[in-house]
């Protein structure tokens, strides 16, 4: 799950931390001068680090300017204290301030996200996707996406190619900054649910040495990649194209079906290992 908005309280206890961090820099002895000149920097960037958390409150319009001004903030600060320790081992709170800051930073053109994800016990067959919503069909959905439209071309996406036999528990697309993929009449085929506020998740999917499919392991895209198959293809970051689907859905599915090997379904985990996903 994504990280929640910050309460109130949790503004104040941090503004509570700043302000003894501030007080506490007083007491640093005139002679280590890189320490106290390094208080103001830290706290700007854990206070930008925190703001980050808070971008689904700003209007999807103003998002792209927001992150932009946080990672401005974020690195100046970073590039003063690499200025302040060059030559010299930084202290441990600021080496995490600065890795939290730059995962901030790598989760927040997420914000916003949304999925479809699969729901019930059986798997489901991503069908082919249309480029605009399909004039009729139950099992159709439109991406609102043509690789060769740049028109089209307009926020953050990634899918399942088509043929694909995603798992229960499992995303089969996620999107933020653009419309959801959903069928001509605004519904969604059976099978599948319509999340809000989650986070962009890769499914690894596992191989023995005879290529059939062991199990399906679910995490962050922002985390290291993972040993599996990546199922989700990155196909638009932030509106700029980055990827697409490379075999045809008869192709592709006819692998899948071999790959199971008859099995309906095989096991999904998270990457820490728990298996309550179906």
């Amino acid at each position: 799950m994504s990280q929640p908005p910050l309460e109130p309280i949790a503004w104040i206890a941090l503004v509570a931390r700043w302000t003894e961090l501030a007080r506490a820099s007083r007491a640093i002895p005139v002679t280590e001068t890189r320490l106290r000149d390094s208080i103001a920097h830290l706290i700007a960037i854990e206070a930008t680090t925190a703001a980050l958390g808070e971008l689904t409150q700003v209007p999807e319009i103003d998002r792209p300017h927001a992150r932009a001004l946080a990672e401005v903030s974020i690195r100046r600060a970073a590039g003063e204290l690499d200025r302040l320790w060059r030559g010299e081992e930084w202290p441990v709170e600021l080496l995490d301030a600065c890795e939290a800051a730059e995962h901030a930073l790598r989760r927040a053109i997420y914000a916003g996200l949304e999925a479809l994800v699969v729901v019930g016990p059986e798997p489901f067959e991503v069908p082919e996707f249309d480029a605009n919503p399909p004039a009729n069909g139950t099992r159709d959905l439109a991406l609102g996406y043509a690789e060769s439209d740049q028109s089209t071309h307009r926020g953050t996406l990634a899918a399942m190619p088509p043929g694909s036999i995603a798992m229960p528990g499992e995303p089969i697309a996620w999107w933020c900054g653009r419309a959801a993929p959903f069928g001509a009449d605004g519904s969604l085929p059976s099978g599948l649910a319509h999340v809000v506020h989650t986070e962009p998740l890769q499914v690894y999917r596992g191989l023995d040495e005879r290529g059939r499919f062991t199990a399906d392991t679910l995490a962050p895209i922002t985390d290291e990649l993972l040993p599996g198959l990546p199922m989700l293809v990155p196909l638009l970051l932030d509106g700029v194209r980055i990827g697409r689907f490379l075999q045809p859905r008869d192709a592709w599915l006819a692998m899948q079906r071999a790959a199971l090997a008859g099995r309906p379904v095989i096991p999904v985990v998270t990457a820490s290992g728990t298996s309550d996903l179906g």
